[in-house]
């Protein structure tokens, strides 16, 4: 874990959540491949200028803190990097990747992003909450608390499944890296709409998909709470295949 002032002296990294500032999570496997990371270095300074943060440093810079970081980091390391921009520091951190594949347990969080297309750190009543979880196996589930839609969980974004068709939220959500690269393999591959489904609706869904850099893909086995369980892993077992071929692709 490491931290520099904007004028490049090395500062202790601060707890980002309820912390003013924009993030990006990415995925580094054995010897430090980081497929997508120009994706999520310009998404991370696309959020901070949205959130109109007062210092933005040059997309080099960030680069190559990031790529110092990595050169730190063994070769056999595999697990999640965070970069963090404050208003008056850059911050990275490194995890292990303990979600990757894993069933989860979903449970209701009533939350709306203050900037939905925006990874803020400020925003502390959904990631400060993840810390009552167990990430490993659990995910906060997003409902909209006016229009009663599901729309992405804390981590990941989501994939509603019904049969050969998937349906994925596309509005007011932040729709992650690897959504995006996972989209065109998609449509090859199902019948993909885009929309969010209302609580009522998760009944015909046969699977409920997370895709995300720290989950990869992802099965939903419950959302005991709206009384919807997973009916198979067919669905599952195919994205997850393409999910595969996309990365051992992009670390080839």
């Amino acid at each position: 874990m490491q931290a520099w002032t904007t004028a490049g002296q090395p500062e202790t990294h601060p707890e980002p959540w309820g912390r003013p500032g924009a993030f990006t999570t990415f995925r580094v496997f054995a010897d430090c491949k980081t497929p997508f990371l120009d994706q999520h270095l310009d998404r991370l300074l696309d959020s901070a200028k949205r959130l109109q943060l007062p210092w933005l440093p040059p997309l080099d810079e960030i680069h190559n803190r990031t790529s110092a970081y990595l050169d730190e980091l063994s070769n056999e390391f595999s697990g999640l990097v965070r970069i963090c921009l404050f208003e008056d520091l850059l911050g990275i951190s490194d995890r292990s990747a303990i979600s990757d594949g894993n069933p989860v347990e979903g449970w209701l969080i009533h939350h709306r992003r203050p900037e939905p297309l925006a990874k803020s750190t400020a925003d502390k009543n959904l990631y400060g909450a993840l810390s009552e979880l167990e990430l490993e196996k659990e995910d906060w589930v997003i409902i909209d608390p006016k229009d009663n839609d599901i729309r992405e969980t804390a981590t990941s974004n989501l994939i509603f499944c019904s049969s050969n068709e998937l349906l994925i939220p596309e509005k007011f959500i932040l729709q992650g890296v690897v959504l995006r690269q996972m989209l065109p393999l998609l449509q090859q591959n199902f019948s993909v709409t885009r929309g969010a489904p209302k609580d009522s609706d998760l009944s015909t869904f046969d699977e409920i998909l997370l895709c995300g850099s720290g989950r990869g893909v992802a099965p939903l086995n419950a959302l005991s709470e709206l009384g919807w369980n997973s009916s198979g892993n067919e669905n599952f077992n195919q994205v997850r295949q393409l999910y595969d071929s996309l990365i051992e692709q992009a670390c080839a």
